[in-house]
């Protein structure tokens, strides 16, 4: 038995495209129906979980706090309209959903710890799971982070250090045919997790190394958000690389479309989540 992978969303809060998708880049962005409403990116919270065959189950990001209007500071709601993440839409209760438990998983990887994917991470505070986070964003939030600061909210990832952790130091394999891969700018440890499946090939969850399917360009398109661009502009190439070298399937941090490359030529394919939608 292989590897296998399936999506959860976890919400939607519109937002301004441009804050994800930098005008400046001379290109449309590639939006499909219903991703822009009254001229607002319908912009998707997205965890998924990996069911691999030795190492259990495996958990990639963890959404939006289900208590996020006691924690968000007042200016990010302002270009963050999170209304329609109730609890219910969030990670506990789709869990709960899928007949999962916080104790079914025996790692969680945040490609990196913002509060729109770290916000579920509390759940894990005694369920055993060794957490998975880069080093130098550990090293970041601990420094820098007191309450709530750069759209990072300690509740979320503060019992991580009582927690079972692995730190992770450049590209490491974590389990046999599964690499977290180190991408940073967005954030100053940024990762994604690159696997191979026996049906689909290759699959690189990018977190918001890259958000959209077309990110990639030509030319890329990158944020005003990106804490550092120059390693942004590193990342991406470097996820653009890894996928035309591998025909991978991109699943990027806030698309429910992704990048599919075909002989080294990026295409749109769009991501199952129904229940029972699983990629093998």
């Amino acid at each position: 038995m292989g590897i296998k992978i399936y999506g959860l969303q976890l919400g939607v809060f519109p937002l301004p495209m441009a804050a994800l998708f930098d005008p400046s880049t001379g290109r449309e962005a590639e939006r499909f129906d219903g991703d822009v409403i009254d001229g607002m990116y319908q912009c998707p919270a997205l965890s998924y979980v990996i069911d691999h065959p030795d190492a259990g189950l495996i958990l990639f990001e963890s959404g939006v706090a289900a208590n996020w209007s006691e924690e968000w500071l007042p200016e990010w709601l302002q270009m963050v309209n999170l209304d329609r993440v109730t609890p219910d839409v969030c990670l506990e209760a789709v869990l709960k959903e899928r007949e999962l438990a916080p104790e079914d998983f025996s790692y969680v990887i945040q490609g990196h710890l913002h509060a729109d994917h770290a916000g579920g991470l509390r759940l894990f505070e005694d369920a055993g799971s060794t957490i998975v986070v880069h080093e130098d964003e550990w090293r970041h939030v601990v420094t820098n982070v007191a309450e709530a600061h750069e759209f990072f909210v300690r509740a979320d990832w503060n019992f991580v250090s009582r927690a079972p952790q692995m730190l992770m130091y450049g590209d490491q394999e974590i389990a046999k045919d599964l690499w977290c891969i180190s991408l940073p700018g967005h954030t100053p440890g940024s990762m994604g997790v690159l696997t191979r499946l026996d049906q689909t090939g290759w699959v690189f969850l990018t977190s918001d190394a890259m958000y959209f399917h077309d990110t990639l360009g030509p030319p890329p398109a990158s944020s005003a958000i990106n804490m550092d661009h120059e390693a942004w502009d590193r990342s991406i190439e470097k996820i653009a690389a890894i996928a035309a070298d591998r025909d991978a399937f991109l699943l990027p941090g806030h698309d429910t479309t992704g990048a599919q490359f075909v002989d080294g030529v990026r295409g749109a394919k769009r991501i199952e989540y129904a229940p029972g939608s699983v990629y093998e």
